[in-house]
């Protein structure tokens, strides 16, 4: 009886998600989910903007595509700064929907610490991109955990400028704004389903060669209707 009701609760608690942005399975697409993880306590939760801040909570991006994509997940400030000093994140996704979570160990996205509006771009790029090889190196350069502030504010810059790029190029991008789901309650998990269930709440977007597919959270995503970098 404890495992069916806890069974139902899992259910119940995931019932009243909004139904995820759609791409076109037909052709390649990635798909994503942004967590908050609660290490003290086990449980994560769709990423709300309005989550509160609490010691041992760190942010989780839960991705996978249909095909073989590289992905670049990066949170900037209006600014042009890091937000809450996260440092990029990128790596090659294998297809056939196998999921990656970013950031990747040891590097955590930490949600304890006050912090200001940003935007968090997941960024699709199909293979031999000249978009993906730069952020490579990029990425690469800003994950040294002891950096030169000063070195660190001019690599952001450089990033802010290749996303810039991508989100303002219109006819040459899939863009879309990523909704916060509405949960009736949160996840608990249960004995026969411990795993947070992020594909139903994950948003898709399509990419293609010469086309980076963009999905974006923004903290005011009801006031625009395509944030870019340099809005």
């Amino acid at each position: 009886m404890t495992r069916f009701l806890c069974f139902l609760l899992g259910i119940i608690t995931v019932s009243g998600v909004m139904s995820a942005r759609a791409a076109d399975e037909e052709k390649p697409y990635g798909r994503t989910c942004i967590s908050i993880f609660d290490s003290l306590s086990g449980k994560e939760e769709p990423f709300k903007m309005s989550a509160p801040k609490k010691q041992g909570a760190s942010v989780r991006a839960h991705i996978d595509s249909s095909e073989k994509c590289t992905v670049l997940l990066a949170a900037l400030t209006r600014d042009g700064k890091l937000a809450n000093e996260w440092r990029p994140q990128l790596s090659e996704l294998p297809g056939e929907f196998e999921e990656i979570q970013l950031p990747a160990a040891p590097a955590t996205w930490d949600w304890s610490k006050p912090g200001g509006p940003f935007d968090l771009y997941v960024c699709f790029l199909a293979p031999g991109a000249k978009e993906a090889e730069e952020a490579k190196k990029l990425v690469a350069a800003m994950q040294a955990p002891k950096i030169e502030e000063r070195l660190l504010a001019m690599q952001t810059n450089k990033l802010r400028e290749l996303i810039g790029r991508m989100t303002n190029a219109k006819e040459k991008v899939n863009q879309a704004p990523m909704t916060e789901p509405e949960v009736g309650g949160v996840f608990r998990g249960s004995p026969l389903d411990a795993v947070f269930p992020w594909r139903q709440f994950a948003q898709s977007i399509n990419f293609a060669e010469g086309r980076p597919g963009i999905l974006v959270l923004s903290n005011d995503n009801a006031g625009k209707s395509s944030p870019t970098p340099d809005s």
